[in-house]
């Protein structure tokens, strides 16, 4: 969570827009499923899902693809994901998802 905490205040000090911030957690019962977003925006062009990686191995693929089918199985329908890591990142460029290492947050 201070790690999760640092992020956000990260966003909210570069972020050029309004939009309501906040982290969520989903429980569906029925299909027994639930998780945690770590920062979820909605803006004049709807939602944004954040994710802190606080890792010592970069993100993959693999954990980007795991992230957004868990919130398309929410119905939340979301036009970008940005990925915050301390590690780096070892995937693809997507047009929808941002990648922010640790390292480019405090470059000059």
């Amino acid at each position: 969570m201070k790690n999760q905490r640092f992020f956000i205040f990260y966003l909210s000090s570069i972020a050029s827009f309004a939009c309501d911030m906040h982290g969520d957690y989903y429980d569906n019962p029925a299909e027994r499923t639930n998780g945690e977003f770590d920062i979820v925006t909605e803006d004049e062009l709807g939602y944004a899902f954040y994710e802190v990686k606080f890792k010592k191995k970069p993100v993959s693929d693999e954990m980007i693809n795991e992230e957004i089918e868990q919130v398309k199985a929410t119905g939340l329908n979301c036009y970008k994901y940005v990925f915050f890591s301390r590690s780096g990142f070892n995937c693809e460029k997507r047009e929808n998802v941002v990648l922010i290492a640790l390292d480019e947050m405090f470059a000059k």
